[in-house]
């Protein structure tokens, strides 16, 4: 060991033991420079982290596994993961990339400036995820293969199924348990979590676990910072919370998250070239994503004043290895994927009235096109758009868009509207297959109507 590898003296009588449920064991240790091997409870996932502003650090760390010790390992720094500075969510640190170790019982890191001292208030944290019977569990399916338009949702594991514990959303305080949303989705953003490549299949959803707790109570972030994530195996991973249909606010590409999405396909692809399961799952969820909001994926978008591609490497917002060499080389491959799953334009009918209606008049889509209990709806900045071949399209807006939603839109009693609002003596009205909706200018309300006659 160098002079400059000052590792972390633990005790196993310091750290939490391990729980068999949902809420990973963790701890968080200052990294106090003593020499020592450190034997732990076992642990599954290990990080870095240091107060924010520190800038150039040096992270590494080994561990203790069937009793061996490990090489030095560096832990990646990605210094622009998370929020934007001016989206607060917790107290933020910064911080490594977590490290998947899958079972280990000791451990020793440093975290040294570029002045070779060593970082003041550095922590190591350790994490363990524990087993839930859920974690060998499959999908149905990987995907849906499709030439639907648009590209229907793929089949993902959801944050019930992979295990989130809710309650982590409160710990960095009550204004994190609801989510943020941006305005729409313009683009996306691919990343890997530079973790390592040889996890297993029951593995994943504890790891997914172990980084969902190392965000919150490690970074300070409100929640998983990625929208979705992939594993090796092509298997799509809900983030997030707030509704993987809508432009939820993620934290992964700092001032680039508004109006974005973020994909991380889980392992370290420098070096390694990404499977062809992980290449087209993460086709599959960027098609339906952009395809429901409209979005082409040989278009250029600009976010945060400056020019991207709608779908995007992390590498491409700043100077940074993330999403790997190996993958950032794919990038062409997929957007030309995403775009033959798509089918190359827009024809949906939804689409092709919201063009009649004129975008600049409803705005852009805020939950993309998405099926409802007989039909299809997207929902715009000021109007709503609903479509079956029943009814063909039409809108709701303003004070009937508002009661049409508290009655349950889509899957209202009321049906879908046949027509648009229309003047009439003493009001408004607008026919739905069951009824109407009225305004009367004497009462000064939305009042509902059941029945084909008025």
């Amino acid at each position: 060991m160098t002079a400059r590898l000052l590792p972390l003296v633990l005790t196993a009588t310091a750290l939490v033991p391990q729980q068999p449920s949902n809420d990973p064991s963790y701890q968080e240790i200052p990294l106090d420079g003593v020499s020592v091997r450190s034997l732990t409870e076992p642990y599954g996932m290990v990080g870095i982290t240091w107060p924010e502003g520190v800038r150039n650090v040096t992270a590494k760390v080994r561990v203790q596994q069937n009793g061996k010790w490990t090489d030095w390992q560096s832990l990646p720094v990605e210094d622009d993961h998370g929020p934007d500075v001016s989206d607060t969510e917790g107290i933020q640190r910064a911080g490594t990339e977590p490290l998947w170790v899958g079972n280990a019982t000791g451990v020793q890191a440093s975290a040294i400036s570029d002045s070779g001292t060593p970082v003041s208030g550095a922590k190591v944290v350790l994490i363990q995820p524990g087993v839930l019977s859920s974690d060998a569990d499959e999908p149905d399916d990987v995907g849906v293969t499709s030439t639907a338009s648009p590209y229907p949702m793929p089949l993902m594991v959801s944050r019930r199924r992979w295990g989130a514990d809710e309650r982590l959303r409160t710990y960095n305080g009550a204004s994190c348990a609801r989510p943020k949303y941006t305005t729409t989705v313009l683009g996306a953003f691919v990343h890997h979590t530079a973790d390592r490549n040889d996890y297993t299949r029951t593995q994943v959803a504890a790891m997914v676990r172990a980084m969902y707790a190392y965000h919150v109570k490690s970074r300070g972030w409100c929640d998983l910072g990625y929208n979705f994530l992939v594993d090796r195996f092509g298997r799509i991973f809900e983030g997030r919370a707030g509704g993987a249909q809508l432009p939820v606010l993620g934290a992964h590409t700092a001032s680039y998250n508004a109006n974005s999405f973020g994909v991380a396909v889980i392992g370290n692809f420098d070096k390694t070239t990404p499977p062809a399961a992980m290449l087209e799952s993460t086709a599959r969820v960027l098609a339906w994503k952009l395809d429901a909001n409209y979005r082409s994926p040989s278009a250029t978008i600009r976010l945060d004043g400056k020019s991207l591609h709608t779908v995007s490497g992390h590498r491409d917002t700043k100077a940074t290895d993330c999403p790997g060499a190996q993958l950032y080389d794919k990038l062409g491959w997929l957007r030309q994927r995403v775009n033959a799953l798509m089918g190359g334009s827009f024809a949906t009918p939804i689409y092709r009235y919201a063009r009649k209606l004129g975008f600049r008049n409803i705005g852009q889509p805020f939950w993309g096109e998405h099926p409802t209990r007989t039909g299809r709806a997207t929902y715009f900045a000021t109007r709503d758009v609903f479509y079956s071949v029943a009814t063909g399209p039409h809108s709701t807006a303003g004070a009937f868009r508002t009661r049409y939603r508290r009655l349950g839109a889509g899957s209202a009693r009321l049906g879908l509207p046949t027509t648009e609002a229309y003047q009439v003596h003493g009001g408004v009205r607008q026919k739905f297959q069951r009824g109407w909706l009225v305004w009367d200018r004497r009462v000064r309300q939305v009042q509902v109507v059941y029945g084909r006659a008025l």
